[in-house]
């Protein structure tokens, strides 16, 4: 067994199995990339995969809001959507948000789709600071549905979060596309002021690589923070590319370890699901039986 990492529970401690159920499951978040009806028919493969617990919700950026209408099935029967914005249209914040209204129209009423979040980003930055950005953005909505806002895991971010906790209805949307040490901050950030996150890019594979960091990575990052382990730890945790002391650690959480890391952490959107899955199952942390 390889050593531990510096505040990471039971990642010294070498274990076999199945990792508990709560930790995965709804966790990984599938996107409509490309021509919707093949993301839509794999998002359905998954779905009714033996591993189909796994599989959160369904991301459709609002351009495919109406592709992804018209390539729904009339066996489709609340399929979990989270409509997501990418940045304002030459910095028309007020464009974006109209856009957003008008996809989210589409799934309205609609029986096969049941829209349970809605992503986008601050106001841009000519709106002034961090805060400010937040403050627009939060007394522009009007939709009936759980709001997260997207941003780079990066520094500066901390008066927005404040302004997130102070509305206490919102959550974030994490790019983990920088440096260890900057995202670690983020993550540190976040959970200090109690606010949950989706990680929604920069997740490549089950450990971190040159692609990107790993799942693993993520959900042991958090499950650290979450133990009190401060920002360097931390980012050694999701820098890390030894799978045995970040497998070793996924499998002695216990259940109510799991679900309070997941209650902060309740969705990590992967390029590949299946890719993700193989390779929990080649490494014994998911089973057919269990999964």
């Amino acid at each position: 067994m390889s050593e531990g990492l510096v505040g990471l529970p039971g990642s010294d401690h070498p274990g076999s199995g199945p990792v508990v159920e709560p930790l995965l499951d709804g966790l990984l978040g599938d996107v409509v990339s490309g021509n919707a009806e093949q993301a839509l028919a794999a998002h359905r493969d998954h779905r009714r995969a033996w591993y189909g617990d796994l599989i959160g919700a369904l991301r459709v950026p609002v351009e495919a809001a109406e592709p992804v209408i018209y390539a729904l099935h009339t066996s489709d029967a609340g399929l979990p959507i989270v409509l997501a914005s990418g940045p304002a249209p030459d910095g028309d914040d007020m464009a974006l948000l109209e856009n957003l209204r008008r996809a989210r129209f589409q799934f309205l009423d609609n029986h096969r789709v049941e829209l349970i979040a809605v992503e986008l980003p601050f106001a841009g930055p000519g709106a002034g600071s961090a805060a400010e950005r937040a403050r627009i953005m939060l007394d522009s909505l009007d939709f009936t549905v759980p709001a997260w806002f997207s941003i780079p895991a990066e520094p500066g971010w901390e008066a927005a979060f404040d302004v997130l906790r102070e509305d206490g209805a919102e959550s974030v949307a994490l790019q983990l596309q920088g440096s260890a040490p900057e995202s670690a901050a983020a993550l540190r950030a976040l959970i200090d002021r109690d606010l949950p996150y989706a990680i929604t890019a920069g997740v490549s594979g089950l450990v971190t690589d040159a692609d990107g960091y790993g799942l693993l990575n993520a959900l042991c990052a958090t499950r650290a923070a979450l133990n009190g382990a401060e920002v360097p730890e931390m980012a050694a945790i999701l820098a890390g590319k030894e799978l045995e002391p970040l497998a070793s650690a996924a499998r002695r959480m216990s259940e109510a370890d799991a679900a309070t890391a997941r209650a902060f952490l309740p969705t990590v959107v992967v390029p590949s699901v299946r890719a993700l899955v193989e390779a929990l199952e080649a490494e014994g942390l998911i089973e057919p039986d269990a999964a």
